[in-house]
């Protein structure tokens, strides 16, 4: 089953998650329990922090399932200019075996199929090194059911 990607916005804001990257590390929950609430029905609430707050706590996110980013600044005579876009780096990846789970990527990366269907493009995701993952090739935390 596919899930959908969720997307939750304010006027200056716009968070995504990607149910199938999660690998389920609490760590949103942890680090801003205001905006990350599984509890809630739509448990990201954007508005509950300052954006710069949300855009910290989102990039703690391990796994890269949560995104963030700015949707237009807002001047003071009212009107609404949109973000700068930022010079890209040069694309640099670095991969961490993370004892005991995921093997973590970071930095400008793409996955694709043996076909050449891009399954996901970003900056950060948790790939499955157990084999248990029911999001493959994707971590979804299963390593810590199986003793991984």
């Amino acid at each position: 089953m596919t899930r959908r990607l969720q997307v939750y916005e304010t006027e200056l804001l716009r968070v995504t998650f990607d149910p199938q990257v999660c690998s389920h590390s609490g760590m949103c929950l942890r680090t801003l329990p205001a905006v990350f609430d599984i509890n809630r029905k739509k448990w990201v609430d954007p508005t509950a922090a300052a954006p710069a707050e949300v855009m910290a706590a989102v990039a703690k996110c391990p796994s890269g399932a949560l995104q963030a980013r700015l949707i237009t600044s807002v001047h003071p005579a009212g009107g609404a200019e949109p973000e700068m876009p930022t010079t890209p780096e040069e694309p640099v990846v670095v991969i961490t075996v993370r004892d005991h789970g995921s093997l973590l990527i970071e930095g400008r990366y793409r996955v694709v199929t043996p076909d050449g269907t891009v399954l996901r493009e970003g900056e950060k995701c948790g790939l499955c090194r157990c084999g248990a993952s029911k999001t493959k090739p994707f971590c979804d935390g299963s390593h810590r059911e199986i003793g991984f």
